[in-house]
């Protein structure tokens, strides 16, 4: 992308701001999700935190800050991740870095696929002083707004999710819940949700009436893919490092 290409999309974005704001507080339940995924680290090494959309199949463009504690976290390259439409290109904003502040734009001439897609990474380094404990990943509005369009520049309807860098171990005993969702939002009743752990132990629980499941005592720190089946959707598959307890870990089913 041209540097004027790129000054000319923050125009647009900027000019969409406040609408972001609203945007995100009244998406809809199983939309269209941004979100920064839950990651552990030590102190003195490298974390890599993903960022993932639920694409609902028609975005193209997405521009937003990523905020951090930089006394902890530094550094910050940003990559594109797996699952970004041919032709993506990405644009950061360093200016704010020492404030703990990486604005980011992500432009494609395609869209994305519809389901969970991995569309950027971020590594960071991590003080060697560290302390144990949980750094939120959030999203904000400065240096670059919030906004997700079409390939027309049509604003889209988003949610933006926080996530956490968890610094040091925790003991087992975390909760992983969440509900599982058809296309249009209702609950799934009777969908078999798996949780398989790195030892490939796999466990497994039934949803309730409306859709919700929940997997106790399970160790942190770990990656696991949790699935889930159903007689009538698709899923997809998620790896998730699970740092702490997760009450939010919903699927939306696919035709």
């Amino acid at each position: 992308m041209s540097s004027r290409r790129f000054f000319l999309m923050l125009g647009v974005v900027a000019s969409l701001a406040f609408f972001s704001v609203v945007t995100e507080q009244t998406g809809a339940q199983g939309g269209r999700v941004i979100r920064a995924v839950n990651v552990g680290a030590e102190p003195g090494e490298q974390v890599t935190v993903s960022f993932e959309l639920v694409s609902l199949g028609n975005e193209s463009s997405t521009s937003f800050t990523v905020n951090f504690d930089s006394t902890v976290l530094s550094s910050p390259v940003a990559a594109l991740g797996s699952g970004v439409p041919d032709g993506s290109v990405i644009n950061t904003n360093v200016n704010n870095v020492a404030a703990g502040r990486l604005g980011i734009l992500i432009d494609s001439t395609n869209t994305y696929a519809t389901g969970t897609r991995q569309f950027m990474r971020i590594t960071f380094n991590v003080a060697a002083n560290a302390q144990l404990g949980l750094y939120p990943v959030t999203f904000g509005l400065t240096p670059t707004p919030k906004s997700v369009s079409s390939a027309t520049g049509t604003l889209l309807d988003t949610t933006y999710v926080p996530g956490n860098v968890q610094i040091g171990s925790t003991a087992a005993g975390v909760e992983v819940s969440g509900r599982v969702l058809s296309p249009d939002g209702r609950g799934i009743r009777s969908a078999t949700v798996s949780l398989t752990g790195p030892d490939g132990v796999k466990r497994m629980a039934t949803t309730s009436s409306f859709g919700y499941y929940r997997f106790e005592n399970i160790k942190s720190g770990e990656s696991y893919a949790v699935g889930v089946s159903s007689k009538r959707y698709r899923f997809t598959t998620r790896i998730l490092q699970i740092v702490d307890s997760l009450a939010d870990l919903d699927f939306v089913g696919l035709e």
